[in-house]
């Protein structure tokens, strides 16, 4: 029994040292059993099994968003420099019943000596050019400067410079007067261009050089145009450069090349020679609007620059008179309208 005893103690000091390393780790110390009053020891109770939560799945991060493409700001292409204004397109309902009133005039329809009848398109210009010309007048609220003092002054009496006094009888004769300053000079003028333009080509807008008369010439001195005009023609006044130079810088619609067109037949094109005088060529040639107002400066200043004019070949047709005196009147009857229309 005292043997039995011995080994009871020696089993609980064993025990208890083995469990006081185990719980001196950290470990929660059970109770020790109670001795029963029998003595026995009661069996210890199971442990209930602890749940150990199984670790969480590592996440893999969350990879970051692309950052959108930042937009590249294209490169300013540099502003073109601003063109020169230009004037606005020619056209309304003023053109328009200028170019009735030539389809229903005699003028129209008159045979000219040695020419026949006018491109329809010829004298509808004439008359439009003529407007403008009428135009410039009353832009120049009724003060002439420039090129409308030299178209609306009176006969000059200086025949050998002036085509009016040149021609002052042939006017006379159809009771045009010439001998007061303002819209009938300038209407005189036109009459005697619409005679002239038919002598030198025939209404025909884009009529070369003369090549009759040799091309052992300048430039300068190459005809061009319905008025068969040359370049070394501009030192006759500072006003024609200045018309040179407006119309260059207009609006190709202020030549009113698709109207001298109607009725006509272009051969070749061909210029005198190069450079500045070549130049002028293709511009009267492609400008009949200039090429006209141009020529009815020129003969109220130098008239001899014309040989039809110098001999009196070209005719002056109360026709036609009639003709710009109606468009005169449509005209003087709203100004303003008429003139936004035509300038």
């Amino acid at each position: 029994m005292k043997q039995i005893k011995n080994k009871l103690v020696i089993c609980s000091l064993v025990t208890f040292s083995l469990s006081t390393q185990v719980y001196a780790m950290g470990s929660r110390r059970p109770k020790m059993p109670t001795r029963t009053t029998t003595g026995r020891v009661p069996p210890i109770p199971e442990k209930t099994p602890v749940s150990v939560p199984m670790p969480s799945p590592i996440a893999k991060p969350t990879p970051a968003p692309t950052p959108a493409p930042t937009p590249t700001t294209p490169i300013a292409k540099p502003t073109p420099a601003p063109k020169p204004p230009v004037s606005a397109p020619v056209g309304g309902p003023y053109v328009d019943q200028i170019k009735e009133l030539v389809k229903g005039s005699s003028c129209a329809n008159y045979s000219w000596k040695s020419r026949g009848r006018a491109p329809l398109g010829y004298v509808k210009g004439v008359a439009l050019s003529f407007a403008r010309s009428i135009c410039r007048l009353k832009k120049a609220d009724q003060t002439p400067s420039g090129l409308s003092a030299i178209l609306s002054k009176a006969n000059t009496g200086n025949a050998s410079k002036d085509a009016l006094a040149h021609y002052q009888s042939n006017f006379s004769g159809i009771s045009l007067p010439i001998n007061t300053a303002g819209e009938d000079p300038i209407r005189a003028v036109y009459v005697l261009g619409m005679g002239l333009g038919m002598r030198e080509s025939s209404g025909s807008y884009c009529e070369g050089w003369d090549k009759s008369a040799g091309s052992n010439r300048s430039s300068s001195a190459g005809e061009a145009g319905v008025y068969q005009t040359s370049y070394d023609s501009m030192g006759a006044s500072p006003e024609l450069s200045k018309l040179y130079s407006e119309y260059k810088a207009s609006n190709s619609s202020r030549c009113f090349l698709e109207t001298f067109k109607e009725g006509v037949s272009c051969g070749s094109m061909s210029n005198l020679g190069t450079g500045a005088g070549a130049d002028y060529q293709s511009f009267n040639k492609s400008c009949p609007a200039f090429a006209t107002e141009y020529a009815m400066t020129m003969l109220r200043i130098q008239r001899s620059h014309y040989g039809p004019i110098n001999r009196k070949e070209a005719e002056v047709i109360p026709a036609c008179d009639q003709l710009l005196k109606n468009v005169q009147d449509l005209i003087d009857r709203d100004p303003e309208n008429a003139c936004q229309d035509i300038y």
